[in-house]
């Protein structure tokens, strides 16, 4: 299902409206963001990241005499005199006073119009490139929107890209899933508190979603009890039979419904969390993260014990969980949830992630993993 030109539109309005919620108003001038120099106007484009300075001549150039007169001679001469790129990778703070007379420039008439443009511009064009990746939720595009725009186009892509390999493909991500894997990742997982409003202020719009008809009908429709197993342990593998998916075992709400039978790996255990058991899909499902004990059912034998001599140029067999960069790396690179015959082609048995493994059967694992994720 492509996504039209009408729908990219409808999308830069509504991420829009969020993203200057977030950042600023048209006056707003951050002397020095985070050490990379001033971050101005209602998108806050930054000195550093090169796009402070082409926004204020563009200004400037819209009547030169305004400016000067707001501006005063020398920092009127700098913006003026300067190559569009002269700002680039420099930490180019404002002083005090510089700060004032930027923000009022930013709010003339002329300020105002180069902003609107410049951020329709921009906004148009973080949603094309989740269109580009292959997301087909205007709610899901809605949210990478404001992903690129506070972390990059680095950011929105590698979390996209993320969510779309756990779910089965990109047209299947929807605002659940984005914003489940944005909170997951290691660089914008740590603005929870700017997340969660862009995610509850896109959920209360009339963007359309995937959809989650199956899911609502099975909500709707009477479940059969089922006994809760005890006595799960870490390894073991177990039948998850639908429900909430959480991406903490203490989170208050699931980060995504799953209306799937899938069988799992359970990979960590929290006796004292309201969702105990972290499960990893085996079958390419698409379960990962935390799960109420009555979402599953069957408990098996473990599935294996970790491996007790491994060496170089062994085949084992990978069943799922975080793939690493390096064997002592703190975060998975990637999360793999197929099973996998591997060559493993390095051993570091004093690294958390022991082995080196590559995929023989074009399952895609390439990296350190975990000694249990083995046999």
């Amino acid at each position: 299902m492509a996504v039209t030109a009408a729908q990219v539109k409808k999308v830069v309005k509504v991420a829009s409206g969020i993203i200057y919620s977030q950042e600023g108003n048209y006056g707003s001038v951050n002397r020095n963001d985070n050490n990379h120099g001033m971050s101005i106007g209602k998108c806050q484009w930054n000195a550093y990241w090169g796009r402070a300075l082409p926004l204020l001549k563009s200004i400037v150039e819209k009547d030169q005499e305004q400016a000067k007169e707001i501006l005063g001679d020398a920092l009127y001469t700098e913006i003026a005199g300067s190559s569009a790129d002269a700002w680039n990778r420099q930490e180019r703070e404002a002083t005090e006073e510089e700060a004032n007379a930027i923000s009022k420039l930013l709010t003339t008439k002329d300020g105002k119009e180069v902003q609107d443009d410049l951020a329709d511009a921009d906004i148009t064009g973080y949603v094309k490139n989740g269109v580009k990746i292959g997301l087909v939720s205007l709610k899901a595009l809605a949210y990478f929107a404001d992903l690129e725009n506070q972390g990059g186009s680095g950011a929105s892509s590698r979390i996209a890209k993320t969510a779309a390999e756990a779910t089965g493909g990109a047209e299947k991500v929807g605002l659940e899933e984005i914003h489940a894997y944005a909170l997951k990742d290691a660089t914008m997982g740590q603005y929870e508190s700017r997340r969660s409003k862009v995610y509850e202020a896109i959920k209360g719009s009339n963007l359309t979603d995937v959809s989650h008809t199956k899911t609502e009908e099975k909500q709707n429709t009477p479940q059969k009890p089922q006994e809760t197993p005890t006595g799960v342990s870490k390894g073991d593998i177990v039948t998850f039979t639908g429900g909430g998916v959480y991406i903490s075992s203490t989170a208050e709400y699931a980060a995504k419904e799953k209306d799937a039978v899938s069988t799992c790996k359970v990979t960590a255990v929290n006796e004292k969390g309201t969702h105990k058991y972290h499960c990893i899909s085996q079958d390419g499902k698409g379960v990962y993260g935390w799960v109420n004990a009555e979402s599953i059912k069957e408990l098996s034998s473990k599935a294996h014990s970790d491996p007790a001599s491994v060496s170089k140029g062994d085949i084992v067999t990978f069943t799922g969980g975080g793939v690493y960069k390096s064997s002592t790396a703190e975060y998975a690179s990637v999360q793999k949830n197929v099973t996998s015959t591997c060559k493993v082609t390095a051993v570091n048995t004093k690294g958390t992630h022991p082995y080196h493994c590559i995929s023989q059967d074009g399952k895609g694992v390439y990296g350190w993993v975990n000694a249990a994720d083995v046999k």
